[in-house]
């Protein structure tokens, strides 16, 4: 997946199109003042012809059908630029034959572009609740509390994949990456309260909250809240008939899974070692000198 510019396709036609306006006289006319002389077409020509050959050979957009006659077009720019950088006389009138190249060849390109690009397949993501498109589909961790990119960074691909899948309403999708993300946080979260004990062996998200209940492992208000999790959200979901039909679905599911993984990264602390001491700060053993 990769970002579009929607002005773009706006921009480049905007360039090229005003080679429609260049007029030759031909021989048989009398009327000077109907062409196009060769200093007003120097600048649209180098303008069209810088715009039409990134759009042909290095877009995004990748124009197939419509390529060999955006060739054509491009070729008769070229002759055309070159007849005009080598005139002698600025004031001169452009060629006929000439500028009918480059006229015919464009209102060809334009008629086969403009049926290309109805059936090009581009879409627009819509806005899912308040959440800002750009966040859920670039950086979905934003929605989630700022530290648990320190505290617990193996949950950080399932957050942006899981609010991807929300942007993009592969709902159920979202839904497995949520659960893996909560449990990253809780496998975490029990080495600190089991005080380092052994994981449960199956180490699924009801193996880990029925141990932490008989033990006793946890805050209170954790627990409820995987609780609710697997009563609500995870068990039903497993089973293949089951689905997150809505974006409001998967949304309320990222909001239980949100308000676990708060309550337990408040249990867990955040490890600074490996950051060492901010810059500008006293270092923390002024004693050891800088590092080499």
């Amino acid at each position: 997946m990769q970002r579009v510019d929607g002005y773009y396709l706006y921009t480049v036609g905007s360039q090229i199109h005003p080679l429609g306006e260049l007029r030759g006289r031909p021989p048989w006319a009398s009327n000077p003042d109907k062409a196009t002389t060769v200093a007003e077409a120097h600048f649209p020509v180098v303008i069209a012809l810088g715009a039409l050959e990134p759009l042909l050979s290095r877009s995004i957009f990748r124009i197939r059908t419509s390529y060999v006659a955006g060739q054509k077009l491009l070729d008769s720019i070229r002759e055309l630029k070159l007849k005009i950088e080598s005139a002698t006389d600025q004031n001169a009138e452009l060629d006929w034959v000439d500028v009918y190249q480059v006229t015919n060849n464009l209102t060809t390109f334009e008629s086969i572009l403009q049926a290309e690009l109805s059936l090009m397949p581009i879409y627009m993501v819509m806005p899912k609740a308040g959440y800002e498109i750009t966040a859920l589909v670039e950086s979905g961790t934003v929605c989630f509390p700022s530290d648990i990119r320190l505290k617990v960074p193996e949950a950080e691909y399932d957050l942006n994949q899981a609010t991807r899948c929300i942007a993009f309403e592969l709902h159920t999708a979202a839904g497995f990456h949520l659960h893996r993300a909560n449990e990253a946080v809780l496998r975490r979260y029990w080495d600190l309260v089991s005080n380092g004990a052994d994981r449960p062996q199956r180490g699924n998200i009801g193996d880990y909250l029925n141990e932490m209940k008989q033990k006793n492992f946890g805050d209170e208000i954790v627990r409820g809240a995987i609780d609710h999790l697997v009563k609500f959200h995870r068990n039903p979901l497993i089973h293949p008939e089951q689905n997150l039909e809505t974006a409001d679905e998967a949304i309320a599911l990222m909001n239980s899974v949100h308000n676990a993984i708060v309550q337990m990264l408040k249990a867990i602390p955040m490890d600074l070692s490996a950051f060492g001491d901010p810059v500008g700060s006293i270092p923390t053993n002024p004693q050891a000198g800088p590092s080499v």
